[in-house]
């Protein structure tokens, strides 16, 4: 049958490969649930390619996908350097850079299909990322399908499809046929359309199987069930194994288990539920599969699995883990799937895929009753590291205690130690600073009888890293000191690099530049014998000291270096670390609307440590006081309860800050806070110069403290020394527009508008009412009235003509539709979409539409 309502569809996808023809590539985004024609729709596109190369993979419904298994399925037509590469441990940015040269050789365009994305792997997930930003440097079109009825907002597919280049994507969503369209179905089958419309709600594969049962049936699983058990029972049988394999089964593992009959397998093709693709049978479409998969009896399931199980083990030439333990598992053997599954969780943590890893490091301690206590105690850390890698830090500290109570039954005070000094760091990262000391004393005390043991150093080099996290600069260098003596006496190599970041770190805070250079030496170490959480925590700690240091340049460089080696791993807490400072970064040099971005999806995301939260959550809670939004008040005191519990400066002076400033703005000091008293007596004990520096000048203008520009930041301390002028001026080379801007409001009338100018610049709506009542009061003329209420109450300072504009842009409705809805020109509509993509920040109206979402300025 021919494709029916499809035809803007593939005039979109066309269109986007004439663009990629002439050098620019693009992503195409090709969206719809089960059953629309995602696959139906592609394959009428490839057909009229001509001589471009069609590179096509897909993700299947394995219990843990196979790494970059789309990929595997490319191989055979790449060249020989990428089949080389493909299963290599720690080359995966080489991996994705040979992929990408092979497109950029290409003089013809080539399309690249990535299918059923939202069953990806982590490591897939890399690959579009790396490919998509990438793109628009080749002849090619990289269409990724996916079921978006399966995304919830965060799930890891809605993440990546977030962060695409907005100005390359294509975004093909295939919609139910229209009763007219099941009609003009139902007519080339000669079938009546009589109740199929109402029946299938007009998903393309329900009406056709709807077509062909005999009757209408009462769903589509009752459609495929009855056309199956039309079939003799050797057709059935072969149906039957085919439908405990997902996407194909090779017609090797066919002949291997069941060695059908020729014509029975003729009789399979020709019911329309099977097809034959190249040396393997698969079912019409997943849906048909799943049907007959689920329909089977426990014990006959069962059994099929086994058979596959037992022909792939025995198969001459290599299986993907993630088969063996799909296989495995259908037949209930627990002693193969603890087998299968620890070898596929450590090619899954080898290739980066660390949710695949914890996923399968699950499934075999489902099965691990059978191991020795000391086996599964090592399954148990393993699982755990896992864990902490992707955010899933409860579940890590579970293990861990699993594993050290193994320990210490078995008497082991080595693994004991090492497990004590874990659930330290896990703890920390878990916001619980009281629980990360004890743990990191009782693994000093307990290791202390094993002087030259590297379990010794890692206790050391950890009290150095918490000394260090909490401002004592002194007692982390000379605990990081014994930790870097130690390792390099018994030649640890991975102790040396988180000491030496743990001492670099504490120095480097405090401006000195060869504490930097340590850094450097241990992310050096680190990335030469690939420690993936010590390269992340070089970067990390590089990051966030040049954003306190407001080196924001540094910061930068080392951001962007970061990217490259996080595009190729799923490390998603060091990841989304980095992006709360990158939204600091942000907040700080008045790029707001990005800040406020990055930060929102943080806040919504699911999993995110606190230790990322409170910065995050403090960011949001800034920028809605200073613009006067709604929520403020909630995010800060979730904040206030996470860094009261983290006990740390670095956490508690941030929230200090927002605390005073949100005081500041309700124009008295009653009520402070004592949270800002408190963290400003820390800051003056830890001698922290930027939080106090912010802290002692925020105490100051609300009469709650006293002191001097001693102890403080520069810009601060001129500032608090009455040097107005002179701190406007450092603020501005900075590039701290709202900091110049509080400076300027210290000095005379000319001084106070040019702040209001740069607060009006910002957004900082409520900032600037409380700045121009005062002025008013003070009898200055002239000022002008500022945004209007309905304009001010929302994030981005829309109007409600540019609001509505906005709702009916995202409803899909172009300029002539909004202009004839709204009864104005065409060109009037231009401009107020205009004006709404430069208050958003965006250069697409898709991007708008995005945006506007899941900031909350529209729903739907």
């Amino acid at each position: 049958m021919e494709l029916i309502e499809r035809g803007n569809a593939l005039s979109l996808l066309q269109g986007a490969l004439d663009v990629a023809g002439q050098g620019a590539g693009r992503t195409a985004l090709v969206c719809g649930e089960a059953g629309i024609g995602k696959t139906s729709l592609l394959t009428k596109l490839v057909a009229g390619h001509g001589a471009g190369r069609v590179l096509w993979g897909g993700c299947e419904a394995l219990f843990s996908p196979r790494p970059l298994g789309p990929l595997y399925d490319m191989a055979s037509a790449m060249g020989a350097k990428l089949q080389a590469l493909l299963g290599l441990e720690g080359h995966r940015t080489e991996l994705f850079s040979c992929f990408l040269s092979e497109l950029q050789q290409a003089s013809d365009p080539t399309i690249v299909v990535l299918e059923d994305l939202h069953w990806a792997d982590a490591a897939t997930l890399d690959l579009v990322k790396f490919l998509a930003r990438r793109i628009q440097r080749v002849r090619a079109l990289l269409v990724l399908t996916y079921r978006d009825d399966e995304l919830g907002d965060r799930h890891p597919l809605q993440l990546v499809l977030g962060d695409l280049p907005a100005d390359a994507v294509v975004r093909v969503p295939l919609m139910p046929l229209s009763e007219a369209g099941v009609a003009e179905l139902a007519r080339q089958s000669s079938h009546s359309a009589e109740g199929i419309y109402a029946t299938t709600g007009g998903n393309p594969f329900f009406v056709t199987e709807a077509l062909r049962a005999e009757g209408l049936p009462v769903s589509v699983r009752d459609a495929v069930l009855a056309r199956a058990a039309r079939q003799t029972p050797e057709v059935r049988a072969l149906l039957d194994l085919v439908a405990i394999v997902p996407a194909r089964i090779e017609v090797d593992i066919v002949d291997a288990v069941l060695s059908p009959a020729p014509a029975d397998v003729a009789a399979a093709l020709a019911s329309g539920l099977l097809v034959a693709e190249g040396n393997a049978y698969a079912f019409r479409h997943e849906l048909a599969r799943i049907a007959v998969e689920q329909a089977l009896s426990a014990p006959l399931a069962a059994a099929l699995h086994a058979r596959v199980l037992a022909f792939l083990e025995q198969r001459g030439r290599a299986v993907a883990m993630s088969r063996l333990v799909h296989h495995a598992s259908g037949a209930g053997d627990t002693e193969a799937v603890l087998k299968y599954a620890l070898q596929a969780g450590n090619e899954a943590a080898n290739h980066g895929a660390h949710c695949e890893a914890a996923t399968l490091y699950g499934a075999a301690l489902a099965h691990a009753d059978a191991l020795a206590p000391a086996a599964r105690a090592e399954l148990l850390e393993d699982l755990s590291f896992q864990c902490y890698l992707v955010e899933q830090n409860d579940d890590a500290i579970a293990r861990r205690l699993e594993a050290l109570a193994i320990w210490r039954q078995l008497g082991d005070l080595r693994r004991e130690g090492r497990a004590l000094r874990w659930l330290s760091r896990l703890n920390w990262f878990g916001g619980r600073r009281l629980q990360a000391e004890e743990y990191a004393d009782q693994a000093v005390q307990l290791l202390r009888d094993f002087p030259d043991d590297e379990a010794y150093a890692w206790a050391l080099s950890n009290r150095s890293q918490l000394y260090m996290l909490s401002g004592h600069t002194d007692e982390s260098v000379e605990w990081g000191t014994r930790a870097i003596e130690l390792a390099t006496r018994i030649g640890s190599n991975e102790v040396l690099a988180h000491a030496l970041n743990n001492v670099g770190t504490a120095r480097y805070a405090e401006g000195d530049d060869e504490g930097k250079a340590m850094i450097e030496e241990s992310l050096r170490i680190s990335l030469a014998n690939d420690y993936e959480e010590h390269v992340a925590r070089g970067y990390v700690n590089l990051v966030s000291t040049a954003v306190k240091l407001r080196d924001y340049a540094q910061a930068v460089r080392h951001i962007e270096a970061s990217a490259g080696y996080f595009a190729a791993r799923d490390l998603d807490s060091w990841t989304n670390y980095i992006r709360a400072w990158q939204a600091r970064l942000d907040f700080e040099t008045g790029n707001w609307d990005a800040a406020a971005n990055e930060a929102l999806r943080l806040v919504t995301a699911q999993g995110v440590a606190p230790v990322t939260r409170i910065c995050a959550l403090v960011v949001l809670a800034r920028l809605r006081q200073r613009r006067g939004d709604p929520g403020a008040r909630e995010l800060l005191d979730e904040a206030t309860v996470l860094s009261r519990q983290s006990a740390e400066l670095q956490r508690l002076a941030p929230v200090a800050a927002a605390h005073a400033e949100e005081a500041w703005l309700r124009n008295g000091s009653a009520g402070v806070d004592p949270l800002v008293a408190q963290a400003h007596a820390m800051a003056e004990q830890r001698k922290d110069t930027r939080s106090l520096g912010e802290l002692r000048y925020w105490c100051l203008r609300l009469g709650v403290g006293e002191g001097g520009p001693e102890g403080t930041e520069p810009p601060y301390a001129l500032q608090i020394g009455g040097h107005w002028r002179d701190a406007a001026a450092e603020w501005a080379r900075l590039g701290c527009g709202y900091e110049q801007a509080l400076a300027l409001l210290e000095g005379d009338e000319s001084a106070k508008r040019e702040a209001l100018s740069l607060l009006d610049g910002l957004g900082a709506n409520a900032v600037v009412k409380r700045c121009r009542d005062h002025l008013r009061e003070a009898g200055v003329r002239g000022l002008a009235r500022g945004p209007r209420a309905a304009t001010s109450a929302n994030p981005a300072g829309l109007t409600p003509r540019e609001m509505q504009i906005l709702e009916l842009l995202a409803d899909g409705l172009s300029n002539a539709d909004i202009a004839r809805r709204l009864v104005r020109s065409e060109k009037t509509v231009d401009h107020h979409i205009s004006a709404i993509l430069r208050k958003l920040d965006v250069r697409s109206r898709s991007e708008a539409a995005a945006v506007a979402r899941r900031t909350g300025f529209i729903t739907g």
